[in-house]
């Protein structure tokens, strides 16, 4: 049986590997092999933050909070609007209390996606897509 903390991993990227983007571009996972192309893609950077504990019972359920990072990453020179699009398109896949399972674990998204503002590197434009989530396990 896998841990809370690997479960809340599996269903995020569950969720992720789901999305149906147009266009479809491949993704840069935590601790995998990847080569960036020159077109575009999305990189996946997973945030646990702290554990709370809401209840006095020792055997009751903490609150685990964190946050999902979706990078996208468009081709560079291209209208600002193509990465803002793709931004959105994962923005809605993640809506307001949008339960995720895993196993016996319940990924709570609780709020609305923020789509921060875009930053040029040398090769990409990047638009960060930030999904914080909640569980109580």
């Amino acid at each position: 049986m896998p841990s809370i903390e690997t479960s809340i991993w599996l269903a995020l990227k569950g969720r992720v590997q789901s999305l149906i983007l147009s266009p479809a571009l491949p993704i840069a996972w935590p601790n995998e092999g990847f080569t960036k192309p020159t077109t575009g893609y999305l990189r996946v950077t997973h945030v646990p933050n702290i554990n709370r504990r809401l209840f006095i019972g020792s055997t009751e359920p903490h609150q685990r909070i964190g946050l999902l990072q979706i990078d996208v990453f468009a081709k560079k020179n291209q209208d600002a609007s193509v990465s803002a699009a793709i931004a959105g398109q994962i923005g809605a896949s993640f809506p307001t209390d949008l339960r995720i399972r895993y196993g016996g674990i319940t990924v709570r998204v609780n709020k609305a996606p923020d789509v921060a503002q875009a930053i040029a590197d040398d090769t990409h434009w990047l638009t960060p897509v930030t999904i914080a989530y909640e569980v109580f396990a």
